[in-house]
């Protein structure tokens, strides 16, 4: 298995804004555990897209 490290912009983004939204203390403050199941899943995909790892979708 070829893992090559791949950084580009929507990744930065992607990892970025999951850190923002998991550690923002006042975003979505009603809803918190909303705010970690978006960040945690913003920084699953955005790690999985620097690895290499991409989530096949089928029609």
């Amino acid at each position: 298995m070829h893992i090559t490290l791949n950084i580009n912009l929507l990744v930065l983004f992607t990892l970025l804004g999951g850190l923002v939204i998991l550690f923002w203390p006042k975003l979505l403050e009603r809803w918190k555990p909303l705010r970690y199941i978006l960040g945690i899943g913003l920084l699953a995909l955005g790690f999985m897209n620097l690895f290499g790892l991409h989530v096949i979708i089928i029609n």
